[in-house]
């Protein structure tokens, strides 16, 4: 069973120092050693052991990193391209790059979502504070004219009782989509 993939940040934070220490001149078993007794992570702290052990088997880097099942296809062909040229660190470098970029990118595209979604939240909230609280005053000031709302006003009050009604119910769905 294939595990899931690491995030982009996870990917960074394993090519960047093993690049570095692959231009210190420390061999990739050492420098995986290293990774993991300095990781707080468990996850990432088991990863570097089982990449170190592969690794002081005589395993490649990509290999390494493939055996894991833990990482996109992508970084292990690069790799393995870049130790077949000799420029494995600069792939490590290249990789660790790529991926900080795309994990800035789907962090500015999350932030500019989640601004429109809360001011469309509250936009929900005022009309439904409207519908339920302020229309039915009208309909009572129509009341006491003898008249009532009818048409588009009317269904808007059907509305709104409806909502009024409902709110508790919307309130838990709401809570449950937010905790999503």
């Amino acid at each position: 069973m294939k595990q899931q993939t690491l995030s982009h940040r996870d990917i960074a934070a394993v090519t960047r120092p093993l690049a570095l220490m692959i231009h210190s001149g420390i061999p990739v078993g050492d420098a995986m050693t290293l990774l993991a007794e300095d990781e707080q992570n468990e996850t990432l702290r088991a990863l570097f052991t089982q990449m170190g052990e592969n690794a002081d088997y005589g395993a490649s880097v990509a290999r390494t990193l493939e055996d894991t099942g833990r990482f996109p296809a992508y970084v292990t062909a690069l790799l393995e391209v870049g130790e077949r040229t000799g420029r494995t660190e600069e792939a490590l470098t290249a990789l660790s790059d790529y991926y900080d970029r795309r994990e800035r990118t789907e962090r500015r595209i999350r932030s500019a979502l989640t601004y429109p979604l809360i001011l469309l939240m509250l936009m929900l909230v005022v009309i439904v504070v409207l519908l339920s609280q302020v229309l039915p005053v009208f309909e009572e000031v129509y009341a006491s004219l003898g008249g009532r709302l009818t048409g588009v006003a009317g269904g808007l009050l059907l509305l709104g009782q409806w909502l009024d009604r409902a709110m508790p119910f919307l309130c838990v769905l709401l809570a449950l989509v937010l905790g999503f």
